[in-house]
């Protein structure tokens, strides 16, 4: 979780300087994995996010006197007593729990320019960029390959030709008859002639990773694609009137 969300969620803006001080120790706690602040770095933490403490000697003072906190002389930092840290995980521990929340910075595909736009998708974009930075990337190819395949139907549907890829009974094809029909399709008029080879390599990790008992996706596999991913998502975007 980043700070600006923290103080949020905390609503730390409103608190006294020295609970803002705590709840800094607190973030550094949970989300920094340690127990030691440094007060400088931490005022410009809270100027950051609007929540700006004017009277700093005031503050160190407090520091000072206040039996909740302790001084480390080696490294300059301060330390909230335990006890303290464990009440506020205890009273913040409804607001900082966010199942729904996935961590994500467009690590492999950009936030600002595919998010914003339909829901779904922003959750889809968000795993795939956690999964990227986090490692998982048979995770992240499969999260691709959905995102793929969505931005191909939403472009089919802008164009009011989704029946093209519909069986008798509306139901939607498989990724492959999709891909085969939007190469040769007039009225999508996707543009360059390499874009079936570009498809293939998408559609064909995103199915290694999820169908292929012994096959495990290397971030080189990630990387090779990447490119030419965000080129053809880009104009599926466009395609589907999401750009």
């Amino acid at each position: 979780m980043d700070f600006k969300t923290f103080t949020e969620k905390t609503d730390l803006c409103t608190k006294t300087e020295i609970e803002k001080i705590k709840l800094v120790a607190l973030y550094h706690v949970l989300f920094e994995n340690t127990n030691e602040f440094n007060l400088k770095t931490s005022l410009l933490m809270l100027e950051s996010v609007g929540c700006r403490i004017s009277n700093t000697s005031r503050l160190k003072t407090n520091l000072k006197e206040d039996r909740n906190f302790k001084r480390n002389n080696k490294t300059d930092n301060w330390i909230l007593n335990a006890k303290i840290i464990k009440e506020l995980k205890d009273q913040y521990k409804e607001q900082l729990d966010d199942k729904t929340k996935i961590e994500s910075n467009s690590e492999l595909l950009d936030e600002n320019k595919f998010t914003g736009k339909r829901g779904y998708l922003d959750k889809l974009i968000a795993q795939a960029n956690n999964c990227y930075n986090n490692n998982c990337y048979d995770a992240c190819a499969v999260m691709l390959r959905r995102i793929f395949e969505i931005a191909l139907i939403l472009a089919y549907r802008n164009h009011n030709i989704e029946s093209e890829i519909q069986d008798n009974n509306g139901q939607t094809y498989m990724l492959e008859k999709i891909v085969k029909n939007a190469i040769n399709n007039k009225t999508l008029k996707l543009s360059i002639r390499e874009i079936q080879n570009e498809y293939t390599a998408i559609r064909n990790l995103g199915n290694y990773a999820a169908h292929k008992i012994e096959y495990n996706t290397s971030p080189k596999d990630i990387d090779d694609i990447k490119t030419i991913f965000r080129v053809r998502l880009e104009e599926l975007y466009h395609k589907a009137g999401l750009l």
